[in-house]
């Protein structure tokens, strides 16, 4: 017959007291540990919670033109926000200031070739001789006593490197962003008129106000650089050599809008030469070509809008207004079409 037998497990043999007081002392330490823990993994949770629930903490959204550029890149893009102004006014005469303004002027060809105008033309608003790209008339004061149209660039690019920077400044006292082809619409407006870009209110002012109101683009560049020409002390217009009224005003400033976009499409910083060679090969045998029917000292406005319509097309750039609005852009370009 088999036999069965229990087995007893043991009891632990009883420790001595000095055992039992340091295993309690593990014990609570280990405890305390667990909970400073508990904590420290509490508090990670809340930050994650809060990262996830504020969107200003959060990447920016990946738009390339939406952040701070370091650098131009070609080809520009309107809407990129350039982080340094400074490089707004790279390779001096050559730089995008130079050519979108003198575009603008009249004085430059979209792809940075000088016109006739650069070496020198009078001012239809104020009779007085005007130099360089940006028609400096200020050679003949004793601080600046300059004879060449490249000394006059080199002045007026250090005056609107100022004009550019308190602009700037404006904008992010108004925390307003404003993108490549709306800086460079408020330094040529400086050009043109260092007050109505300048002033209070002035184009950072209005350029908020009309965004405010929905307006985009070019649609609010135009508004913007229109009503900086409207004085609110005295509830009247105050652009004399724009004859004062919206209208005048109004064409004027789509004109220079324009020009400005016209360059932003082509610009490269090399020189003609280097330019795209679609617009190279035409440019270089044709320089003297032009055949403007308008002096631009006495009939600036058709000058410029002729000027305007013969590049759109020249340039491959299609219609920029709608037909019927300025004759003499009409007339450009059809002129520009021709092979």
């Amino acid at each position: 017959m088999t036999s069965s037998h229990t087995i007893a497990h043991p009891l632990p043999a009883r420790q001595p007291a000095h055992r039992r007081e340091r295993r309690q002392r593990n014990n609570a330490r280990f405890e305390a540990n667990r909970w400073v823990l508990l904590m420290q993994a509490g508090w990670v949770a809340v930050g994650l919670i809060a990262i996830a629930s504020f969107p200003d903490v959060k990447s920016p959204a990946a738009n390339p033109s939406a952040l701070p550029q370091t650098a131009l890149t070609y080809p520009l893009k309107a809407t990129a926000i350039v982080a340094d102004p400074a490089l707004l006014f790279a390779n001096g005469p050559e730089s995008i200031v130079a050519r979108t303004i003198g575009h603008a002027e009249g004085t430059r060809a979209p792809d940075g070739t000088r016109t006739p105008a650069y070496f020198g033309h009078t001012d239809p608003g104020n009779g007085v001789w005007n130099l360089g790209s940006f028609s400096f008339q200020h050679c003949r004061e004793p601080r600046y006593r300059c004879s060449t149209p490249e000394q006059a660039d080199a002045f007026q690019l250090q005056r609107l490197k100022t004009q550019a920077d308190d602009l700037r400044q404006r904008s992010l006292t108004l925390n307003l962003k404003i993108n490549l082809e709306e800086e460079l619409n408020a330094i040529d407006l400086a050009n043109q008129a260092p007050l109505a870009a300048l002033g209070k209110p002035g184009y950072p002012d209005y350029l908020q106000q009309v965004k405010n109101q929905g307006k985009k683009g070019q649609d609010a560049i135009l508004e913007a650089r229109v009503w900086s020409f409207w004085n609110p002390e005295t509830n009247r217009w105050d652009a004399p050599g724009l004859g004062n009224t919206e209208a005048g005003i109004r064409h004027d400033q789509k004109r220079r809008m324009l020009a400005i976009a016209r360059v932003l499409a082509i610009y490269q910083p090399q020189t003609v030469a280097q330019s795209p060679q679609k617009y190279a090969n035409w440019l270089s045998s044709n320089k003297h070509a032009l055949a403007n029917p308008y002096s631009f000292q006495t009939q600036r406005t058709q000058y410029l809008w002729w000027d305007a319509g013969y590049w759109d097309a020249k340039l491959e750039r299609g219609r920029q207004i709608p037909e019927g609005f300025e004759a003499t852009y009409d007339e450009g370009f059809r002129r520009g079409l021709l092979r």
